[in-house]
């Protein structure tokens, strides 16, 4: 994967914010506190059919879909199809345990990209709070969508 540049000028700062503004893992941020995040974070690039991380392996990252389409596979079986907007690898920058899917570009595609270490840096109580809540919010979809896929009746 290759790295692309976040600047610090004025210019990215709207950019930022409008962009941050689709993504649900910012829901509830202000425009400053989403430049500071974006600032943490490192941005990267990759091509159609790219792995961007393995099943099994440990990685403190979360990686954030500005463009393109990414697959969640395991093995030859397709978890899910995910895009523009969409998180993904957070429970492995959450637990520390490896990753329980292998995830692979299905279009040149580019990414947000959060470390364990960034967010430490980052965190206010504030915002550290909005931001587990939206991916807890996200893990609960998930997880609500996944017992209607076995049939789970509550």
């Amino acid at each position: 994967m290759k790295s692309l540049g976040l600047g610090e000028t004025s210019g990215f700062r709207d950019k930022y914010v409008q962009l941050a503004r689709t993504i649900d893992l910012f829901m509830g941020l202000s425009p400053d506190q989403l430049v500071k995040i974006m600032s943490l974070g490192v941005t990267e690039a990759a091509t159609k059919g790219t792995v961007i991380f393995k099943k099994g392996l440990t990685s403190r990252k979360m990686y954030v879909i500005l463009e393109g389409q990414v697959d969640i596979m395991d093995g030859d079986k397709l978890i899910a199809t995910l895009g523009k907007g969409e998180m993904f690898g957070e429970m492995g920058l959450l637990s520390g345990e490896p990753r329980n899917a292998t995830a692979v570009a299905r279009e040149s595609s580019s990414f947000f990209i959060l470390t364990e270490q960034s967010l430490h840096r980052l965190f206010t109580k504030r915002v550290a709070i909005v931001l587990l809540m939206n991916i807890v919010r996200k893990l609960s979809d998930r997880l609500r969508q996944a017992d209607e896929f076995v049939g789970f009746k509550q």
